[in-house]
């Protein structure tokens, strides 16, 4: 053989040896290729879930919010209502006719004289006449409050809140539950 037949032969043997190398290199690239597809598609399909599971906590943690919000404006406009009604009941106390008045004072002169031994009560400027008519105590001085008194005792130490205000909102305090039933009928 000659030394060109050896060269060809050779080249040829590098060129089959090179083809197959290259067929196994794109095997093996066609392999990598498709595990790492799988792997992608692994990861995507884990992270569309992951996705979906995060919408869903977001979505329920708004719903549970917005269910927060309406029930708070709810309760606050049900609050503003009982304001409201407890602002007309001071109203129409201001307004009570003057007969009414002094029955209403006469019964919480009766009250306040059995909780303290008074000597002295203070009022609103409108209710003094009234007081003053219904008992012998003495006027100390005028006080801001829808109407009513408080007494005092002589020692100035011990003191019987009556005051429209106050008993107002005891009222409110013990009853809100019911009228707040009554109101919204719930």
């Amino acid at each position: 053989m000659s030394l060109e037949n050896v060269i060809k032969e050779i080249n040829l043997e590098a060129g089959k040896k090179a083809n197959t190398i290259i067929q196994e290199g794109k095997k093996e690239a066609n392999s990598i290729i498709q595990k790492t597809q799988e792997k992608v598609d692994i990861s995507r399909e884990k992270t569309v879930k992951k996705t979906g599971e995060i919408v869903s906590s977001m979505q329920r943690t708004e719903i549970a919010s917005l269910k927060l919000f309406l029930k708070k404006q709810k309760l606050n406009a049900k609050k503003e209502v009982i304001d409201s009604l407890f602002k007309e009941a001071e109203k129409n106390l201001k307004k009570l006719p003057e007969k009414q008045k002094e029955k209403i004072l006469k019964k919480l002169l009766h009250k306040g004289k059995e909780e303290v031994n008074a000597e002295y009560f203070y009022c609103n400027s409108a209710d003094k006449k009234t007081i003053q008519k219904l008992s012998k105590l003495k006027f100390k001085s005028n006080i801001d409050c829808i109407g009513g008194f408080v007494l005092e005792n002589k020692e100035e130490t011990i003191r019987s809140d009556q005051t429209f205000d106050l008993i107002l909102e005891k009222v409110r305090e013990k009853c809100i539950s019911e009228i707040s039933l009554r109101v919204f009928k719930e």
